[in-house]
C-alpha cells in the first residue's frame, strides 16, 4: 500500500524550544537591539547557522538545509543552557555555493567571492557588537561551499575574533573527506578553528537502528526527508506520494562520477540522491541526539 504524506497543524509534532516554521525563531533577529547589546556585553557565544537554498528533490522544500542548520542551532542552544552556558543564534546565512545542483531551478548559487564577503561581513558585524566567540553550524556538503567557509574563518586569524567550525552528525564526518577528494589537499582549518564533535554511543546505536536505506544517502534521501517529516511537515507538497520515489543511485560510484561530470540531473531527474521512500518521523529524531553531542564539545572549547 502506498503511503501519502499528510500535512496540517494536527500532524505536526511538538516543536522544540526556539524552533518553528520561521528560520528567525529563537535567533537575534527576533530580539530588540538592547537585548542583543546585553547578550553581547555578557560575552555570550554565538551559534551561526550556515546553509543554502537548493533543490532537494521534487518532494522537499528548497530551504531544507536552512531548516536543518537552524534546527541544529536551536537544539544546541537549549542543550548548552542545560550545561549552564547561555548563547545566542545569528540569523541563518543561506547564500552559498551549489556547484553540483545548479542545473536545477531553485538552486541559488553565488560566487565564492560573494559568499566569503557576505559571510565575513556578517560575522564581523556580530563581533563588533561583542559576539567574539562564534561557532559555525553548517548543513551543506558541497566542497566549494565548505572551502569558502574555511577561507572566511582563516581570514579572522590574528584578530580578536575566534570563529570555529563545528563538525558533528553524519555530515560532519563527510566534510573533510569530501574536501580532500575535491581539492587533493587536507582541510585547511587548524587548532581552535575546527571542533570535531563525535557521536555518542547512544547516537550511533539509534542511527543504526533507525536507518533503513542501504545505498548512498547524500541528498534529499532518507535522512533529509525524515528531517522535514519530523520538524517541518507543513512544507511538504501535499500531492506527492513519497513511497513511490525510486532509490537513486545504485552505487556511490555512480554518484561520484555524475557529480564530477556535471550530470547529476541525468542520474537523478527528480534531484534526490538516496532513498526518500524509507524515511520516517522517528529517523528525524536523530537530530535531537546529534544536537546533544555537539554542545558538550562546544562547552569544553569555551
Amino acid at each position: 500500500m502506498s503511503e501519502t504524506v499528510h500535512h496540517g497543524p494536527a500532524a505536526s509534532p511538538e516543536p522544540a524550544p526556539g524552533t518553528g516554521y520561521s528560520i528567525f525563531a529563537g535567533t537575534i533577529a527576533d530580539m530588540t537591539w538592547p537585548a542583543v547589546e546585553a547578550a553581547a556585553a555578557a560575552r555570550q557565544p554565538l551559534l551561526v547557522p550556515v546553509a543554502v537554498i537548493e533543490q532537494h528533490g521534487h518532494h522537499l522544500p528548497l530551504a531544507t538545509d536552512v531548516y536543518g542548520a537552524h534546527l541544529y542551532s536551536s537544539l544546541i542552544k537549549t542543550e548548552l543552557g542545560g550545561l549552564g552556558v547561555e548563547c545566542q543564534i545569528a540569523p541563518p546565512y543561506y547564500f552559498g555555493l551549489n556547484t553540483t545542483t545548479g542545473m536545477f531551478p531553485g538552486s541559488l548559487n553565488v560566487t565564492p567571492e560573494a559568499m566569503m564577503t557576505m559571510l565575513s561581513d556578517m560575522l564581523s558585524n556580530c563581533a563588533s557588537w561583542g559576539f567574539r566567540r562564534q561557532f559555525i553550524i553548517n548543513h551543506h556538503g558541497d566542497p566549494t561551499h565548505n572551502q569558502a567557509i574555511a577561507r572566511v574563518i582563516q581570514g579572522f586569524r590574528g584578530s580578536d575574533v575566534q570563529v570555529t567550525y563545528v563538525l558533528g552528525g553524519p555530515l560532519g564526518e563527510l566534510i573533510e573527506p569530501g574536501y580532500e577528494a575535491a581539492f587533493e589537499e587536507p582541510f585547511p582549518l587548524r587548532d581552535r578553528e575546527i571542533l570535531r564533535a563525535p557521536d555518542s554511543p547512544a547516537t550511533l546505536e539509534a542511527r543504526a537502528r533507525l536507518t533503513r536505506s542501504t545505498g548512498p544517502d547524500v541528498h534529499a534521501g532518507e535522512r533529509e526527508t525524515s528531517l522535514i517529516m519530523r520538524w517541518m511537515p507543513q512544507t511538504l507538497p501535499p500531492d506527492i506520494d513519497r513511497s513511490t520515489l525510486p532509490a537513486v543511485p545504485e552505487s556511490l560510484r555512480q554518484f561520484v562520477e555524475a557529480e564530477k561530470t556535471g550530470r547529476w540531473r541525468e542520474l537523478s531527474p527528480l534531484g534526490h540522491i538516496g532513498d526518500p521512500a524509507v524515511a520516517t518521523v522517528e529517523n528525524g529524531d536523530l537530530y535531537l541526539l546529534e544536537a546533544a553531542d555537539m554542545p558538550r564539545a562546544i562547552a569544553a572549547a569555551l
